[in-house]
């Protein structure tokens, strides 16, 4: 059932790369930007995540954190976040149970190779962006979604995206930060 503002953030748990493991509660005083992304392959991810990388000064001075969670192994998610030089953490939820507990669906044969999503890939790619090769058992069906918690732990904003390409604006995810900022 997907979330609403207002209700309250599912718990969840992910891992770090080095062992550490994170939960909602470590992030409970500050407002919570989390993005969950289809899989690290996935080039319209990619490009969400280098553009909230670019507006971490403004989301950072509003008070807010940024937490990425994959499905992927802990083992990928460094070079991932040094080939998009994220400086944000990035935490791996190899079983989904918190893409479960967040409403993340999968999308069906037409939602995931919409021609929409094609035209992404092509603009992307135009923009110099290189594909990446899905390793083996990567779900390409998993879709995403972004979310911002605020201080109290309350969904302030949700976005359940419908294809790979379906990712909200920077600005609307900025907006619900500085919005609920403390």
């Amino acid at each position: 059932m997907p979330l609403k503002p207002s209700d309250q953030a599912p718990a969840f748990r992910a891992q770090l790369s080095g062992g550490k493991t994170l939960s909602l509660d470590d992030y409970r005083g500050h407002p919570l930007v989390l993005i969950f992304v289809r899989h690290l392959a996935c080039l319209p991810c990619q490009e969400h995540l280098m553009e909230v990388q670019d507006s971490l000064p403004t989301i950072s001075e509003q008070g807010a954190q940024v937490l990425v969670v994959s499905f992927d192994t802990v083992e990928q998610l460094e070079g991932y976040r040094a080939r998009l030089k994220l400086t944000f953490p990035v935490a791996a939820d190899p079983e989904r149970v918190a893409y479960e507990a967040y409403g993340l669906t999968q999308g069906s044969f037409l939602h995931i190779w919409h021609p929409k999503t094609l035209w992404r890939y092509v603009v992307l790619r135009l923009k110099g962006r290189k594909l990446q090769r899905p390793k083996k058992g990567d779900d390409l069906s998993q879709l995403g979604g972004d979310f911002v918690v605020n201080a109290r732990g309350e969904v302030v904003f949700a976005h359940y995206s419908s294809r790979p390409d379906d990712r909200p604006e920077v600005a609307a995810i900025m907006d619900a930060v500085s919005t609920h900022s403390r």
